[in-house]
């Protein structure tokens, strides 16, 4: 049976996508024309919320104090209108769905944590105003109140918007994975394509530098990620991590981070590159630690190939190493991603990402079926969690996506001291990052602390390079 219904509102401004997540905890889907009909009205301090489906009818009214003087505070009654909907779909469907983030669907719900703490919430109350508000489970709660006192501690706020976050994008990869929407494509095979694709980020990093000239900005973190930096070949990655250190690698930057996921284009030369301009942090993904898992996900390494880069790291100078996991991967049984966990966290990497998979609209995985049950998920995102806690590792940051398996969320553990400044500074929107290269984003922080400007950089090289001097002057324009 179909289960579709159909939405009219008056809210004075878009609500479709709030609504549509609510009803999807039911099954429910959104269309032009449908036997059930939801109409979200907004007057007099009230959201009201009435189904009609056959010859019945459900309502459900809502308080919402959403005007300040003359403004509409929309983030609220997006609020209330999701509380509105799920409470007219259970009376509807005479189910209460499992909300392991209450109403947050978005990527960012640490902010909220943010929030609070700002407006002077203290501490010990923020977990249960999450939950009266958004019904966010208490242990949810007290992950995001500890996660933003933690990135206090790291990121100062005094210096909020003059502490900077550079990203360089490269945007290419040495094979496709199946879970992955891709940034741009393969990387090209001949060394002047990857050249002139580098001419054109000096171009862009050069621009960067007037930019924080101009504004008093201070560089505190730069990364280069990707898609996958080191599948450039050796010169021109040696090229690369020269050129960010010859324009960007000031005296406060504290954090150089390089992007080394895919031992299949891991070469003890582009270490030694990334020793010789002082990279400390460095990111080498094994995501599974079994074979056909990296065969069935279109990765051209080996589980041997992964230890072999991680041991060459080890013996670098390089001390902070990331590694990232995946639960849910298609195929893996729960039994072999709790074996991946616990080699994991035998390495002993400074930094440990515990990713749950999420199908991408523009991955070729999309629509596919999960192999995983979304309880099974989560006890082994518990299961990852113990073992990060065991081994000395904290939560520091966490994000979510849409299409996750179980609603779950990704959370990155650090041992204390080595945190991520430049993930802190990217997930939490609270600092300005400035985005070098194609499909990058430039995002700088408002006064409120809250709200953005941003710029994103086209996907498409081609497109990029062909309209760069009008999109570094995009760029310019909102620090202005």
């Amino acid at each position: 049976m179909n289960k579709y219904f159909f939405l009219k509102h008056f809210c004075g401004f878009e609500i479709t996508r709030p609504v549509c997540d609510m009803a999807a905890f039911f099954g429910y889907e959104l269309r032009d024309e449908a036997d059930i009909s939801l109409q979200i009205n907004f007057a007099d301090d009230k959201i009201q919320a009435d189904l009609s489906a056959a010859a019945q009818k459900y309502s459900c009214q809502i308080l919402c104090q959403a005007e300040q003087g003359s403004e509409i505070i929309s983030g609220e009654i997006t609020r209330c209108v999701k509380l509105a909907v799920l409470q007219v779909f259970s009376q509807f469907t005479g189910v209460a769905p499992e909300l392991p983030w209450g109403i947050l669907t978005g990527v960012r719900p640490g902010k909220l944590a943010h929030k609070l703490l700002d407006n002077g919430v203290a501490t010990e109350k923020i977990a249960a105003s999450l939950h009266k508000k958004y019904l966010l489970p208490v242990d949810k709660g007290e992950l995001l109140k500890n996660i933003a006192v933690k990135q206090k501690q790291v990121l100062c706020d005094s210096t909020r918007w003059q502490d900077v976050g550079v990203y360089i994008g490269i945007p290419y990869c040495p094979s496709r994975c199946s879970y992955c929407s891709f940034p741009a494509g393969i990387v090209p095979a001949d060394e002047e394509s990857q050249q002139n694709f580098l001419n054109l980020i000096e171009q862009d990093i050069k621009n960067v530098v007037q930019l924080l000239g101009m504004h008093s900005l201070s560089v505190r973190s730069l990364y280069i990620g990707g898609g996958t930096p080191t599948c450039l070949n050796d010169n021109v990655f040696a090229r690369l991590v020269n050129l960010v250190r010859k324009h960007l690698r000031f005296a406060d930057v504290d954090e150089f981070t390089v992007e080394a996921g895919r031992p299949d284009c891991f070469s003890k030369a582009k270490l030694a590159a990334m020793e010789a301009v002082g990279v400390n942090r460095i990111s080498v993904n094994p995501q599974t630690f079994h074979d056909k898992t990296l065969q069935l996900i279109g990765r051209r390494h080996s589980v041997v190939d992964f230890y072999r880069a991680y041991e060459d790291v080890r013996h670098s100078k390089i001390p902070v190493v990331n590694m990232d996991l995946i639960i849910g991967l298609p195929g893996e049984t729960a039994a072999e991603i709790s074996f991946s966990l616990h080699e994991a966290v035998k390495l002993a990497p400074e930094n440990l990402t515990i990713h749950t998979l999420a199908l991408k609209r523009n991955a070729p995985l999309f629509g596919s079926a999960m192999s995983l049950s979304a309880q099974a998920a989560a006890d082994l995102v518990e299961e990852g969690k113990n073992l990060a806690i065991q081994a000395g590792l904290e939560p520091y940051y966490l994000y979510r996506q849409h299409y996750m398996l179980g609603h779950l969320a990704n959370i990155g553990y650090s041992k204390p001291g080595t945190e991520s400044i430049y993930n802190i500074q990217m997930m939490e929107e609270r600092h300005p990052v400035i985005g070098v290269g194609p499909s990058s984003s430039t995002k700088l922080p408002l006064s409120d602390g809250h709200h953005l400007r941003h710029v994103n950089m086209p996907k498409n090289v081609a497109v990029y390079g062909q309209n760069l001097p009008a999109l570094l002057a995009k760029r310019a324009s909102i620090f202005n």
